[in-house]
């Protein structure tokens, strides 16, 4: 394992293994450590992979830049910019799985995306985006979500095994190692705390649409079947039919089913990489 720095040390990684280059984006909340499981059973590959802006030891975004998808989108081109591969080929968990989806739509230089339990970001309706807005009027007064602390690093990996997304003891260790912090107060989430924050507005369902359809490389689509993320069939029949060229594996699991069952997941991705050419990049 080897640590690395982009964007003058804005931007800090993770890099595992040997061979081709791919680029992985994690997700929300999450950091780099959470694709330690399946790097160990990937071949050929050597993976590079960010801290999204906020989380783990990246900066979080200025101020006045934002902390939200739509602001990382530049910064991640920079970091394409800064890495100089001819082709990436992004292999992305949820968030970041819809991150190297966007890039995709905006980036002729992504030749390939590997997606891991998300297709298109999360939609809302005109009026769920209008309601949206009244609830970020009503914070104009500057509220904002404070760190919570926890008297003991146990604790803290305690709260990462339950919620919506649940993750194993051992998994939630790892994931902590890389996104912790402690003061005087005690043991916190090191991620920015503005995350929390309720985002100003979201992609109607046909724009989701119309993002995905602008996608021209090949999509390989992982679905976790246990996941609470995933949609309604009708949904994603509509999502998976916008995407020229989309490939689909189910397997089972929950949301991090690529940190808690690995191996058929790595077996998949070792299968599409040496299908489409094993020698690295640059």
């Amino acid at each position: 394992m080897h640590s690395f720095r982009l964007l003058n040390g804005n931007i800090e990684g993770l890099r595992w293994g040997q061979g081709r280059p791919v680029l992985a984006l994690h997700g929300f909340l999450d950091n780099a450590m959470s694709f330690k499981p399946l790097s160990e059973h990937l071949k050929g590959v050597e993976l590079w992979v960010i801290d999204i802006p906020g989380h783990g030891r990246s900066a979080p975004l200025d101020q006045g830049e934002g902390w939200t998808m739509m602001h990382w989108l530049p910064v991640l081109g920079r970091v394409l910019d800064e890495l100089d591969w001819p082709e990436v080929t992004l292999l992305g968990h949820s968030m970041g799985a819809i991150l190297a989806q966007m890039l995709a739509a905006v980036d002729p230089r992504v030749e390939r995306v590997i997606s891991l339990d998300a297709l298109g970001p999360m939609s809302d309706t005109d009026e769920g985006n209008l309601d949206r807005l009244q609830e970020v009027y009503a914070n104009r007064q500057g509220r904002v979500n404070r760190r919570r602390y926890y008297q003991s690093v146990e604790e803290l990996w305690r709260v990462r095994t339950r919620g919506r997304f649940p993750l194993s003891l051992e998994s939630a260790r790892l994931m902590s190692s890389r996104g912790i912090g402690f003061n005087d107060q005690g043991w916190f989430h090191r991620y920015d705390p503005r995350l929390r924050d309720p985002g100003l507005w979201r992609f109607t369902e046909s724009q989701v649409v119309a993002l995905l359809q602008r996608i021209r490389c090949p999509v390989h689509l992982a679905v976790f079947l246990q996941s609470p993320l995933k949609l309604e069939e009708e949904r994603w029949a509509h999502r998976q039919a916008a995407v020229a060229q989309l490939h689909r594996m189910d397997f089972e699991g929950g949301h991090h089913a690529h940190m808690e069952t690995p191996e058929p997941m790595a077996d998949w991705v070792n299968t599409i990489l040496k299908a489409h050419g094993g020698q690295p990049s640059s």
